[in-house]
């Protein structure tokens, strides 16, 4: 596996256990993370808050890496599906790329393009 993955997998498996201080150790203090629709956060207090409040939008999380791309391990750009569960137990799937740019071994750069979340029906 690359840097790329083993960072991405890592952030993502602490995002899922919903423990945004580990989530954090995967970025730069001043890295810039690019939201899918809203506008960017930089250093590890917006990131924070940002994360948080996913958290109470969404407390289910779980993240499928579908496919990836990488440039060394510099940067990458992975494929994902997201499965979710809001507050009103509501299920849903969104897939999505998420572009990292890694430096010192942590994420420098973060973009994500999502699709709209799916409801989940059955």
């Amino acid at each position: 596996m690359s840097l790329a993955r083993d960072l991405q997998a890592s952030a993502w498996d602490a995002e899922c256990r919903r423990d945004v201080d580990a989530v954090l150790a995967h970025f730069h203090p001043d890295a810039t993370f690019h939201p899918a629709g809203a506008p960017a956060q930089q250093g590890h207090a917006a990131i924070r808050d940002m994360t948080e409040d996913f958290y109470r939008s969404y407390p289910e999380l779980e993240i499928d890496i579908v496919d990836e791309w990488g440039h060394g391990d510099s940067s990458a750009v992975f494929e994902f599906r997201a499965h979710l569960r809001d507050n009103e137990g509501n299920r849903s799937t969104l897939d999505g790329v998420c572009l990292v740019e890694i430096g010192d071994g942590t994420f420098t750069s973060v973009r994500y393009y999502e699709d709209a979340p799916v409801p989940v029906t059955g």
